[in-house]
């Protein structure tokens, strides 16, 4: 699997501010084009129709790697999220956020979205797991969530997209849960960690704070992982398209891609 070439890919969370309408997405996706990416994840758009988000990522040579796709549409309208993601060429279907800090709360996930998780891959596509941190809670000083949803799943039909900010954050390292999980793992989530004058934690440009991009970089070539998605929830008053312009130019200088 080594020889598979990583592809980074633009999250577009980060610009959730401009892609509230399809006139938005538009442009949108041609400033992404312009910021040196040639693929992207779907996430927090405003209303859009497949068709027309098809006919726009092909105006800029774009594809589509993955979406963040609402836990109700997963479960209770699968059939036309698995349509959807057909019509923009789209093989993953992620879901972006669950707080899974209970023995209920896994216990409720499992049993509402495995049915939809059988026939996303049935129909010949894959379901990934988006963490944060609260996956990585101890619950009752036993299991944390993540293990619970690793024990009671098969890597065939549940995926995860790693966050490698959140693992840092929650104390895990990065590179030994990306070795320890491969058999799930073909997207992973890059933004990076840095501290602020006042101590606290903040998001950053990738290679522009604390963690460990070349290491990391060097295992998702390895380990043949397909796609990084560069992600900044915050960008602190800076122009986030910026933002991710500064991360690409600095993975392209780093990592030679």
């Amino acid at each position: 699997m080594a020889e598979n070439k990583l592809r980074i890919a633009a999250q577009l969370y980060t610009v959730r501010a401009f892609t509230k309408t399809e006139g938005g997405i538009a442009e949108t996706l041609k400033r992404i084009k312009d910021a040196g990416y040639d693929c992207v994840q779907v996430s927090a758009f405003g209303p859009y129709r497949a068709e027309f988000l098809r006919d726009e990522l092909g105006k800029n040579g774009l594809s589509v790697c993955v979406t963040h796709t609402a836990y109700d549409r997963i479960v209770g309208d699968t059939e036309n999220v698995i349509r959807e993601h057909k019509v923009i060429g789209c093989p993953y279907i992620g879901l972006g956020y669950r707080i899974l800090n209970t023995q209920e709360a896994v216990d409720t996930l499992l049993r509402e979205i495995m049915p939809a998780v059988k026939k996303i891959k049935d129909a010949g596509l894959g379901f990934v797991y988006h963490n944060h941190q609260n996956e990585f809670h101890r619950i009752d000083g036993g299991k944390r969530g993540m293990d619970m949803l690793l024990e009671r799943t098969s890597p065939e039909e549940f995926g995860l997209l790693p966050d490698l900010y959140w693992l840092q954050y929650s104390g895990v390292n990065p590179v030994k849960f990306l070795r320890e999980n491969r058999q799930r793992i073909n997207i992973v989530h890059l933004k990076d960690m840095s501290i602020s004058e006042d101590r606290e934690q903040r998001y950053a440009e990738v290679f522009e704070g604390n963690m460990d991009y070349d290491g990391i970089g060097a295992v998702l070539k390895e380990l043949g992982i397909g796609y990084a998605a560069v992600e900044q929830d915050e960008c602190y008053g800076k122009d986030p398209f910026e933002c991710l312009a500064r991360s690409r130019e600095n993975i392209k200088k780093h990592w030679g891609i």
